[in-house]
């Protein structure tokens, strides 16, 4: 399933008896003769299966019954999984969520872009057919499809369920050991932590939202301050750390899975429309850096992987070794500004016909054969930083935070963004610049006009930096820089 556009939830409660996975998707999202054709199939395999029920064949029923959840997988969720239909958002599919909280047991559901996948336990004595209808008509603004696919499962199945979706959230009360070593490891130092904090005026009764929640150290003092916080990883081992750490605040502590730049549609899936504060720590978490299995540094021998989200589709080392010669010069040059981003692109694809280039070290190598060593810096630093920019689609990642954060915001609400390097922070200064300008000016112009986007006002006319004490103790916040603006 696409992490980044999914989100999961599993109710504390375990299913007791037999329960009802019900899979409803809006309609358009599969093709009409897609769906017509799962339609005839499995008119078919329902009619042979009331035949083998009939006739006591037990053996063709269960054979059957495969077919039938083969079909309906292939046909229907597998499809719906990578569905990117415009128009369609967490938030009105999330609508139905709710609704369906004051109808049945829900113990877990999986909501995308187009489809909700429901896992409930009847309360009641009204049929599941019956309740499914109403659902559709009592949302029927969502225009779901008239055919849902339902399946009945056993307790045991449906716990199996509810597990999967608990640790899609990041909420697994079944951690591994493993799990709790990556957890207790993951001690990320928290850059600008006060500076950055009260830029967000935490104090009780205000809803602050830490897009980019890491270890949890922003969101440790928002919380002693009384706020109520939403927190936002994409990083497993970081939600299992914060959730950890945070402990003593979890019935002000929400955690969410996923990337920041859905960060809008997410929590208007859970019902919040306005908050007070957001907070985003652009970059890598030091815990990601160090460890190096997670393939982000060269300095220690690891897969060449980078991905903060280790379910995401491609990692350095699908770029590296299928993009294109001229692909990889594009990314090393615009996410890196490396200067011999043709001549390492060059020796990368000539390398790779002799090997596949698996390890960081490897690359690595690789990179310093082209490019010498000069002073402190390593030869590959910028290669390394383009390319986990583009496994990540960092900059993508922070647009979409930006152009969505303000609407999230109340009046008077603010924006703080921390960034580390120089195509970041490029990308924060213009986008503030647009939104805190009144007007607009162009020499073609007779005179200034006002700005139509105009819509809050710079905290700081400058970025705050760490200050002599923080470089002291972390040297990697010197490049830290935050800005600040308040909604209008």
């Amino acid at each position: 399933m696409n992490k980044v556009a999914t989100q999961s939830h599993a109710a504390a409660s375990p299913p007791t008896g037999t329960c009802y996975k019900v899979l409803l998707w809006e309609e358009g999202a599969l093709a009409p003769e897609q769906l017509h054709a799962w339609q005839e199939a499995r008119r078919n395999l329902l009619s042979r299966m009331r035949d083998a029920g009939i006739k006591g064949a037990r053996g063709t029923l269960a054979r059957l019954g495969e077919e039938l959840r083969e079909l309906s997988e292939q046909a229907v969720v597998r499809p719906l999984d990578t569905c990117a239909q415009a128009g369609l958002s967490l938030t009105r599919v999330g609508a139905l969520a709710a609704k369906l909280q004051s109808e049945v047991t829900v113990l877990a559901y999986r909501l995308s872009p187009c489809s909700a996948a429901i896992l409930v336990e009847l309360s009641g004595e009204e049929s599941l057919d019956e309740l499914v209808k109403r659902w559709s008509s009592s949302t029927a603004e969502l225009q779901w499809c008239t055919t849902p696919l339902i399946e009945a499962l056993s307790a045991a199945e449906a716990a199996e369920w509810q597990e999967s979706c608990r640790a899609e959230a990041g909420t697994s009360d079944d951690d591994t050991e493993a799990d709790e070593e990556n957890a207790a490891g993951f001690h990320h130092v928290t850059v600008l932590r006060t500076e950055a904090v009260e830029a967000l005026q935490p104090a009780e009764g205000r809803v602050l939202v830490d897009a980019t929640l890491g270890g949890g150290g922003h969101s440790e003092l928002m919380l002693q301050s009384g706020a109520t916080v939403w927190g936002i990883d994409q990083d497993p081992a970081a939600r299992r750390a914060a959730r950890k750490r945070l402990a003593a605040y979890a019935d002000r502590l929400h955690i969410i899975a996923g990337n920041f730049r859905n960060a809008a549609e997410m929590l208007r899936a859970e019902g919040l429309e306005q908050v007070d504060g957001i907070l985003a720590d652009i970059g890598i978490s030091s815990p990601q850096v160090d460890q190096a299995d997670r393939g982000f540094s060269f300095l220690a021998e690891g897969p060449l992987d980078m991905r903060m989200n280790p379910a995401a589709p491609r990692s350095a080392a699908d770029i590296v070794n299928t993009a294109a010669e001229s692909e990889l010069a594009d990314i090393l040059w615009q996410y890196g500004e490396e200067r011999a981003s043709r001549a390492i692109a060059r020796r990368i694809v000539q390398e790779r016909t002799k090997a596949p280039i698996t390890t960081t070290t490897q690359l690595a190598a690789i990179i310093a054969s082209v490019l010498p060593r000069k002073g402190k810096q390593h030869p590959a630093t910028r290669s390394f930083q383009a390319l986990r920019i583009a496994v990540n689609d960092e900059l993508g990642a922070l647009d979409a935070l930006l152009e969505s954060g303000l609407d999230l915001l109340k009046s008077g609400g603010r924006f703080a963004i921390i960034t580390f390097h120089s195509l970041e922070d490029r990308a924060v200064k213009r986008y503030f610049d647009r939104v805190t300008r009144p007007e607009i000016d162009r020499p073609e112009w007779p005179a200034p006009r006002p700005n139509p986007e105009y819509a809050a006002r710079l905290v700081t006319r400058k970025p705050i930096v760490a200050g002599e004490a923080e470089l002291a103790a972390n040297p990697r916040s010197r490049s830290a820089k935050l800005r600040i603006i308040e909604k209008l």
